[in-house]
């Protein structure tokens, strides 16, 4: 007699192959129509469903040498079964603002040439709210900000000059007994991998150097913890200065956390023969003393932790020197309407802007590298009083207002109901018809990591999920509206309750739940995130009307991933195709991806 429990085994494993084998059949039905043709294809969902397999490419039409990458990618995609393309360009909202625009308009129509001679489908990604620097290009002011509330200026002469009210103690390590440094929580093994060097130091006589981890700690950690008194709702920066020799490491950081959330997520930078950039897990990295730089919103917080060192380190060499926090409120200060700023005396009286101090705004802000990009290395602005201001020498004020965080490698994300993004929005469906002529509109909102804190996003919604909700549903009528009627699509990621639409997701205000009631069933959903959860967040926008598709590969193991979304995919639910994604331009396994998928070629 066979067990009850192998026996269902059996069937689990079944069904998984009878799902396998039918999504497979499903993906290798005929190419989808030649854009050309698109209008005389079946009008129902159901005959148009099933058929869709694409690749991802995401490039610069500026760049001419750009165009025979996308062929060669594309030409090999198409042999081997592949009917469509997701094409991500920043500069499909900006490419007005280049010195030669034409250019890229050119390249634009090369591509758009290029997919119909291939029979494939071309969907351009817009709407980028997450990583969102073609909205801030245009004006670098919509960031999603964090409130500044109540910080401290005090003046001295012709200016306002920010009151510190954090002070981390013995930042430069010159107090010590030993190779134990004084003032700080945790020190990782002080005299075994922590030293402190009186040869090797930025400033002062002495820095603290941390060499043979792996070997010494379990974890490969050597990290130095203090806790540090804070005001909240303040606007703060700590900098530092790092060296480093052939140091292997699977994460280098500074970290702040308040109550077991984190409030700072920028990652570290390097110095290279391209100038500064940004890394997070080291390889055999040696670079000089570099100065690092990140910002963090105390929010409700009277007190944070802040956290340097390495983790996972497994050979090479570490220096810091020179900790230390300050109070930078107007630091990448945003200035538009629906963000107010101000300015208040101790007795309440509020001070106006040009007659008693003078405007407040940060040239360099979003303006890093190039527009839409930000950056926490440039000096605050200086904050001027004017002859005839009410704000008298040694008077203390308050400043309020509004301040964008940055997260990882530059990510700023975009505010979500300002009534000028959706007048960008509307102009880059008009721009991309104009220029690409795409067959679809591809909804770039993910990882959107900072909402839900602006005054009217407080007031109007009930919570950040009900601002995306809202946020979502006018881009959907945006780019149906402006787009012709060509289907609509978009990441799963901010609407699916088993991914981000949760609770405490980086820096959003409150709960993203229920931002999915936003979502019109006609949007079909590009699932990715192959998680043990994947299969309940494939029957949860099947239930709720929507179609999918399945963001695969993602640089990983072709097998493996293929494995993990057959089992999440046995349920059946109305997926339209697949898409082979990569985020790190490596077509390598195209044709494996479309073998194993779908048996390869047409």
């Amino acid at each position: 007699m066979i067990p009850k429990a192998r026996t269902i085994a059996c069937f689990a494993a079944l069904a998984v192959t009878l799902a396998a084998a039918a999504l497979a059949v499903t993906l290798a039905r005929g190419s989808f129509p030649a854009p050309a043709a698109a209008e005389a294809a079946p009008a129902t969902a159901e005959a148009a469903s099933a058929q869709k397999r694409w690749v991802y490419v995401s490039s610069n039409l500026d760049v001419d040498e750009n165009i025979p990458k996308i062929e060669t990618v594309l030409r090999s995609a198409s042999a081997a079964g592949y009917n469509g393309v997701l094409f991500s360009d920043t500069k499909t909202l900006t490419w007005r603002l280049l010195d030669q625009p034409d250019r890229w308009k050119a390249n634009a129509a090369k591509l758009r040439a290029l997919a119909t001679s291939l029979h494939m489908e071309l969907v351009v990604c817009v709407f980028s709210f997450g990583y969102a620097e073609p909205f801030l290009a245009n004006d670098a002011n919509l960031a999603a900000g964090l409130p500044v509330k109540g910080a401290p200026l005090v003046r001295h002469g012709d200016r306002l000059i920010p009151e510190e009210t954090a002070f981390l103690a013995n930042g430069s390590f010159e107090d010590h007994k030993g190779d134990r440094v004084a003032g700080f929580d945790l020190q990782d093994d002080p005299g075994a991998s922590s030293f402190v060097d009186t040869t090797v130091f930025k400033g002062g006589r002495v820095s603290l150097r941390f060499e043979n981890v792996g070997a010494v700690n379990d974890h490969g950690n050597g990290r130095l913890f203090q806790r540090v008194a804070v005001e909240p709702w303040r606007q703060y920066r700590i900098r530092a200065w790092m060296k480093t020799e052939h140091l292997t490491a699977g994460m280098v950081q500074i970290t702040v956390l308040a109550d077991g959330n984190t409030l700072q997520y920028q990652s570290l930078v390097t110095s290279g023969t391209q100038g500064l950039t940004h890394f997070s897990t080291a390889s055999d990295l040696t670079t000089d003393w570099v100065e690092q730089s990140v910002t963090f919103n105390s929010l409700g917080s009277s007190s944070v932790i802040v956290e340097v060192g390495i983790w996972g380190a497994k050979s090479g060499t570490i220096w810091w020197d020179d900790i230390r926090v300050d109070d930078v409120p107007a630091l990448n200060v945003l200035r538009r309407e629906s963000l107010p700023l101000s300015v208040t005396g101790e007795s309440g009286v509020l001070y106006e802007e040009g007659r008693d101090f003078g405007r407040i705004e940060d040239p360099q802000m979003g303006h890093s590298l190039w527009p839409g990009t930000y950056d926490t290395r440039h000096e605050q602005p200086v904050i001027t009083v004017p002859p005839g201001s009410r704000i008298r020498e040694g008077e203390r004020v308050k400043l309020s207002c509004y301040n964008p965080p940055i997260f990882y490698g530059g990510q700023v994300s975009c505010t979500l109901n300002d009534p000028k993004i959706f007048e960008l929005c509307t102009e880059q469906i008009r721009s991309v018809g104009e220029t690409l002529s795409p067959d679809g509109f591809f909804i770039a909102c993910d990882e959107i990591r900072c909402a839900g804190w602006e005054p009217s996003e407080i007031r109007d919604f009930h919570g950040s999920g009900a601002l995306l909700a809202f946020n979502i549903k006018r881009c959907y009528e945006i780019a149906s509206r402006e787009g012709g009627g060509k289907p609509v699509y978009v990441w799963s990621d901010m609407f699916d309750p088993y991914h981000n639409a949760q609770k405490d997701y980086y820096l959003v205000n409150g709960s993203l739940e229920k931002s999915w009631e936003g979502l019109d069933p006609n949007v079909v959903v590009m699932k990715w995130w192959a998680s043990e959860k994947a299969a309940q967040s494939l029957s949860f926008f099947s239930e709720r009307g929507n179609r999918l598709m399945i963001a695969a590969f993602y640089d990983g193991d072709v097998d493996k991933d293929h494995a993990l979304w057959m089992n999440a995919a046995r349920g059946a639910p109305a997926i339209d195709g697949v898409m082979y994604t990569t985020w790190k331009n490596d077509y390598s396994k195209l044709e494996e991806f479309a073998s194993v998928w779908w048996g390869g070629g047409r």
